[in-house]
């Protein structure tokens, strides 16, 4: 048996609410990361397709664990 690990980009949308002394501040707070997301929320798929990432074979796994005893 094998495992996969796949992946793909969506498109979220994130809302921040906060307060700052001008708008450029909060822009440089949200550039730094200095504020937390108030909100997230799920918009679409970037791309149909998927990526993968990994495969592990649960066989190889098990005789390289063996291997390093």
């Amino acid at each position: 048996m094998k495992t996969f690990t796949f992946w793909r980009n969506a498109i979220v949308a994130e809302t921040y609410i906060f307060e700052a002394e001008s708008e450029e501040k909060a822009r440089e707070m949200l550039q730094s990361g200095e504020v937390d997301v108030f909100t997230e929320e799920w918009i679409d798929w970037a791309s149909d397709d998927y990526q993968l990432e990994h495969v592990e074979d649960e066989l190889v796994t098990f005789i390289k664990s063996k291997e390093l005893t």
